[in-house]
């Protein structure tokens, strides 16, 4: 045991079965019921606060808006209270926070939008003993693809797309599924417009679109192929690194990817050729490199990014 005690405060009604040594409570949060959920998410959590404030430690996650509610109190009372937060967008909420804040836990530096002595980056909690199951070896040269992610413009699945008929017609024989479903209104237009300019001249035979899938198949499904492809620009996404972990083939044109985990420049190109061109190199290496690159990717991914590491990460953060 970590801790004596855990209190968990959800917005989620339904706090499901009892746990021991830990206790649920419901702030029943309501979509555009400002007043009321402010209200009862204070009748959680302020018992809670005033009665163990000696040794409570608070850890919000990816809850800027309540974190902020409780934030100063925490500072009056001398609270440690750490928030989680891993997404790229500028919360006003989390800036107004952060001078109450003891610290912010995310995933990679680029996974926050403030910079602050702050700001501890811990890796990305991947469940290494579920994601290090799959058994079946890539193939050499890797011609099954996949990706898994949002299927929303910012993933890049266009130029993914677009590198892949280019391989092809310099005569490589390659596959490419994708799973993912979009995450807006405005991205299932640009879903539309894939499928629609896509699939047709025969494309289906070699591209696939799946729709979701469920993160603990996610194993399964790699197995069934050798490569993992990935376009987005943003922050270091789960999906890059649950695949290195399922030993596939990784070819990544992510930025913070590219900074931990290859030793490649491909300054001054287009994201079209530096994705194209890193293809190749995966398609001609030999199948000893093909291995030596996977466990590679496979090690950092573990020593980083593995639950195990992200537990005693934030366990160091909160401690000290």
């Amino acid at each position: 045991m970590k801790f004596e005690h855990t209190f968990v405060v959800t917005a989620d009604e339904n706090t499901g079965e009892k746990i021991e040594n830990v206790d649920i409570f419901s702030s029943n949060w309501i979509h555009r019921k400002v007043f009321k959920n402010v209200i009862h998410f204070y009748q959680a959590v302020l018992p809670v606060v005033f009665s163990h404030r000696k040794n409570l430690i608070v850890f919000s996650h990816m809850t800027e808006v309540q974190s902020f509610l409780i934030a100063p109190l925490c500072r009056v009372l001398g609270i440690p209270h750490f928030l989680w937060y891993a997404h790229k967008s500028k919360s006003k909420y989390l800036r107004l926070s952060l001078p109450f804040l003891s610290g912010v836990v995310t995933s990679t530096p680029g996974s926050c939008p403030i910079k602050s002595k702050k700001v501890h980056p811990i890796g990305q909690a991947i469940d290494h003993e579920l994601f290090s199951a799959t058994k079946s070896f890539p193939k050499n040269p890797p011609l099954r693809w996949y990706h898994v992610g949002r299927m929303d413009k910012s993933k890049n699945v266009d130029l993914i797309i677009e590198v892949f008929d280019k391989l092809r017609k310099a005569g490589w024989s390659l596959q490419l599924d994708l799973y993912g479903e979009p995450s807006s209104n405005t991205a299932k237009r640009y879903f539309d417009e894939l499928k629609l300019r896509y699939l047709k001249n025969n494309n289906s035979s070699w591209l696939t679109f799946h729709g979701s899938v469920e993160r603990t198949r996610i194993p399964q499904v790699a197995s069934q192929y050798d490569g993992f492809v990935h376009a987005f620009q943003g922050s270091l996404d789960k999906a890059v690194l649950e695949a290195a972990m399922c030993k596939r083939v990784v070819v990544s044109i992510n930025p913070e990817f590219e900074v931990e985990f290859t030793s490649n420049s491909f300054t001054g190109q287009t994201l079209f050729d530096k994705l194209a061109l890193q293809l190749l190199m995966a398609l001609e290496m030999s199948e000893e490199e093909q291995r030596a690159l996977i466990q590679s990717h496979y090690s950092i991914a573990r020593e980083h990014h593995s639950l195990e590491t992200w537990i005693n990460e934030l366990l160091e953060v909160i401690r000290n």
